[in-house]
């Protein structure tokens, strides 16, 4: 009796867009082996730049700005990355770090419930200052992925910022932040 073998499109997750005399018209996204078209919608706008395309996605909770690159120019772009804006810093989403002379991430604490809990990173986790924002970068399976944090008001509480997987790319994501902090500028 034969087996099937189904396979994953090497596009899965992918997009592809539709442009209109230099505007983004359509989106299609490859879900289940299949291109979907996706509807704008009236509180996301998306545009062409020179570092690929930007989405932007405002709602209730704020600015979510995301980037698609296509890294190999075969008109299939993926996730860069995603920088989020909230209208106030959500309860539950604030950080306390301590660091040694190096940058590197000594003591994590969140905000929990109303009070300060020590958090222990993972084995696969790695915490660290770089240009003045926090950057957690966490191997899964092989996969890298990496959240940036940043003391908007150096008042010593960080909110995330930024994340993303891959290779990361902080002088584009500065790019994009800059802007989008409700205090002022991140770095």
């Amino acid at each position: 009796m034969a087996r099937t073998v189904t396979a994953a499109s090497p596009f899965e997750g992918g997009y592809r867009f539709t442009l209109t005399s230099g505007t983004i018209t359509g989106v299609q996204e490859m879900e289940k082996g299949r291109w979907q078209n996706e509807k704008i919608g009236r509180n996301e706008s998306w545009s062409l730049t020179a570092d690929g395309v930007v989405k932007t996605e405002t709602d209730r909770d704020g600015t979510e700005v995301t980037l698609y690159t296509d890294a190999n120019g075969d008109g299939v772009f993926f996730e860069a990355y995603s920088v989020n804006r909230p209208v106030t810093s959500g309860v539950d989403d604030l950080y306390r770090f301590t660091f040694d002379s190096a940058g590197k991430v000594t003591t994590i604490q969140e905000w929990d419930d109303g009070s300060w809990e020590t958090e222990r990173p993972d084995r696969n986790e790695t915490w660290q200052l770089r240009d003045g924002l926090v950057v957690k970068t966490e191997v899964e399976k092989g996969r890298t992925e990496w959240t940036v944090y940043a003391d908007n008001n150096n008042d010593g509480t960080w909110v995330e910022l930024a994340e993303g997987h891959g290779t990361l790319d902080l002088v584009g994501v500065k790019a994009l932040l800059s802007g989008l902090t409700a205090e002022g500028l991140v770095y």
